[in-house]
C-alpha cells in the first residue's frame, strides 16, 4: 500500500493529535475496520480506518487518489470506533 500526504498537514497533525503520518502504515498492517466517511468539501470520496498505532487505538481519514491512499488526518480513536475494533478483534 502506497501512501501520500500533505507535509504541513502532517505537522499540523503530530502539534494537534501527537500522531505522524509516517507510522500510519503500522495501522494498516494489523487488524483494521474500515468504513466510508462523509465527502470531503470537494465532494470526494473518503474512508475512516481504525486499528493499532504503537499500542494505541487509532483512526485514520483518508481517501485513494490514483491507487495512492492520501492520508488526511489521523487520531486517537473515538470511544465507539475503539469498541467496535475490540468488539471484531478483542485487545
Amino acid at each position: 500500500m502506497e501512501f501520500e500526504w500533505d507535509e504541513r498537514k502532517r505537522l499540523a497533525n503530530i502539534d494537534k493529535h501527537g500522531f505522524d503520518f509516517i507510522d500510519v502504515w503500522e495501522l494498516f498492517a494489523g487488524d483494521n475496520i474500515r468504513a466510508g466517511a462523509n465527502p470531503g468539501p470537494d465532494g470526494e470520496q473518503r474512508f475512516l480506518a481504525t486499528g493499532f498505532i504503537q499500542g494505541i487505538h487509532a483512526t485514520v481519514i483518508g481517501t485513494v487518489r490514483n491507487g495512492v491512499t492520501r492520508v488526511i488526518s489521523l487520531r486517537r480513536a473515538r470511544t465507539n470506533e475503539r469498541r467496535q475494533h475490540q468488539a471484531l478483534f478483542g485487545g
